[in-house]
């Protein structure tokens, strides 16, 4: 544990150091509206009047604001502070994964890994998020009662930061039917623990239903939804967001709204209707999204850069930042699959939550579109997977996961986890082979002169 809360303090400083580095950066696109909503909060005591944020962010903004006052240091402060617990909170999960001493490994990997040290300096939910994910994660695997209820409770707060916070509640599912069919549980306390974990969330989300229901006609988790389903869903889709397609399908599709909860929901009716109407067309770009949602990174730091954000840096400090985001992920998804390799140990209830968490993040995001900066919740779960290995501990089923490296079942695992990892690490090496070229351009564009001021589209 010490280790833990020593990487803790690291990913706490690496996060103040940038910011400090970056003192003169503001807000700006999304950003704005995080903070305008978080002060509003902090100076009147009331959610602002509308749905298009969910109010988890702008809480903690908000807490930030009156605390240490309304400034962009004070937010980033509480970002570098939550960022240290998602380092702490990673190894614990590492840990009850059976990670045993090398669990500070994953700490490490989230302490460091480059998008989310930079990402502490954007007033954006991302972190917050991912550490709320990561806790209902750790807390889901309990067999008690009270702790689906617990887990629950951090979950609805985890949706109502993020609406893809919706996948928790499918885990606490899937997690359920696993025990229940693997004898793991009884059904009926797994469905118990389920309906547990569901009313818990439903608690907590419904105020602010309740509110969106005053303010925009209708129950929303956010006003963004729709949108982000058409974008990712209509005859001209790439698989990720391209900006200048919003007002052309707002007008087609969404003008003539009654209200911001009707408005959202033709946005909806629209992509789901083009998605169901075009299945061999939906089917490729799902491929194409979920190459986009598991990229190489760079491309929204460039273009925030390239809009002056961070003002002017050295070619030196532009080209080690991009060389850094664009390498970090391939080499985290490399070693995640070296250690699912060296990992022979059984699946446990740790183990199945991860892994349907990470495929029902896939599937959100296959159902809207897919972006690099979406992958972030992921990371932590793939610095689990890289501090798997000989050295772990016995799992609670008595089967530690090196003592069974020499059996024939701990064999076989070994081999199907093997095939399952290079394959998938070979498809994504000719996805990023294809999405490099790009990144690089973008990269010598950003190091011109005027490169923080060219404006690049997105």
């Amino acid at each position: 544990m010490i280790r833990l809360l020593a990487w803790a303090i690291v990913a706490i400083a690496a996060r103040l150091a940038v910011s400090w580095a970056s003192a003169d950066a503001g807000v700006f696109a999304d950003m704005t509206q995080y903070h305008d909503r978080a002060v509003h909060l902090a100076t009147t005591g009331t959610l602002f009047p509308d749905a298009l944020r969910g109010p988890g962010y702008p809480l903690l903004l908000a807490l930030a604001y009156r605390i240490g006052g309304v400034s962009f240091w004070s937010a980033r402060v509480a970002n570098a502070l939550v960022g240290g617990v998602l380092a702490l909170l990673t190894g614990w999960l590492a840990r009850r994964c059976g990670a045993g001493p090398r669990a500070w490994i994953a700490a490490a990997v989230v302490a460091l890994y480059p998008a989310l040290v930079l990402s502490s300096v954007y007033l954006m939910p991302d972190a917050v998020y991912t550490t709320l994910a990561v806790l209902t994660l750790l807390l889901i695997r309990h067999r008690a009662g009270w702790m689906a209820g617990l887990a629950g409770v951090v979950a609805g707060l985890a949706i109502v930061t993020r609406s893809i916070g919706l996948v928790l509640p499918g885990v606490s599912v899937v997690l359920a039917a696993w025990a229940a069919v693997s004898r793991r549980a009884a059904p009926r306390g797994a469905a118990m623990r389920v309906l547990v974990f569901v009313a818990a969330a439903g608690a907590v989300v419904s105020p602010w239903l309740v509110f969106t229901t005053r303010v925009a006609g209708g129950p929303l988790l956010d006003a963004t939804s729709g949108m982000n389903v058409l974008l990712g869903n209509h005859p001209t889709a790439t698989g990720r967001l391209v900006l200048s397609d919003d007002e052309p399908l707002r007008q087609r599709h969404v003008v003539g709204a009654v209200d911001v909860a009707d408005a959202n929901d033709r946005a909806m009716r629209a992509g789901v209707a083009w998605a169901t109407g075009h299945p061999g067309q939906w089917l490729r770009l799902a491929g194409a999204k979920l190459g986009y949602l598991l990229g190489l990174e760079g491309r929204e730091h460039a273009w925030v850069y390239g809009h002056g954000y961070f003002g002017a840096r050295r070619p030196l400090v532009v080209w080690a930042w991009g060389l850094a985001l664009i390498a970090s992920f391939p080499l985290l998804v490399v070693a995640a699959a070296v250690g699912l390799w060296r990992a022979a140990g059984p699946l446990e209830a740790s183990h199945v939550a991860l892994l349907a968490f990470v495929v029902l993040t896939c599937g959100l995001h296959v159902a809207s579109f897919g972006e690099s900066r979406f992958h972030l919740p992921l990371v932590p779960v793939l610095a689990i997977a890289a501090a798997l290995g000989p050295g772990a501990a016995a799992s609670r089923s008595g089967a530690g996961v090196g003592g069974s490296r020499g059996t024939a079942a701990g064999r076989g695992r070994r081999a199907g986890r093997a095939i399952l990892a290079s394959t998938a690490v070979a498809v994504l090496a000719v996805v990023w082979a294809g999405q490099l070229p790009e990144l690089v351009e973008a990269l010598q564009r950003l190091q011109t002169p005027s490169g923080w001021q060219s404006a690049p589209p997105y």
